[in-house]
């Protein structure tokens, strides 16, 4: 199975093939619609602050991904992937995992975590260009 971002190894690390036979009922479908509204969910918090199309490369590289947002990556996949079956019997290590991931998010979203992902460039400024001015205006001059 080809995933956007993560790998059939990083799924079965998390998933028995059995059970996620059973949790799929079989179908490519589900899983790829699980891993991007993962994606997705770790990116709406990531998109202010981090170069979310560098951490999420389409295709993704194994070699090059973030341990960390493969982890958080799974834990939220993992969480939907349960919660599909019957939201009333998921696992509680995987409402802990989830729910580490939420945490995890409210902290980097806030300011509160930095984790070692590519920032977000600023537009405005550029390595290229020579900036002129910009000095604060007294009385009307700029000095």
């Amino acid at each position: 199975m080809a995933y956007a971002f993560l790998t059939a190894a990083d799924v079965l690390s998390r998933i028995r093939d059995e059970h996620r036979e059973d949790i799929t009922d079989a179908t490519e479908a589900v899983e790829l619609s699980c891993e991007s509204m993962a994606i997705a969910k770790l990116k709406s918090a990531l998109n202010g602050r981090y170069d979310v199309t560098a951490c999420f490369p389409a295709p993704a590289d194994p070699d090059t991904r973030s341990p960390l947002l493969v982890l958080h990556t799974l834990n939220v996949f993992v969480y939907l992937m349960f919660k599909r079956i019957n939201p009333r019997k998921i696992p509680e290590e995987v409402k802990l995992d989830h729910e580490e991931t939420l945490e995890w998010l409210t902290r980097v979203a806030k300011g509160d975590e930095s984790p070692d992902l590519p920032p977000l460039e600023d537009p405005e400024v550029s390595t290229q260009e020579p900036r002129f001015g910009g000095g604060q205006v007294k009385k009307g001059h700029y000095f």
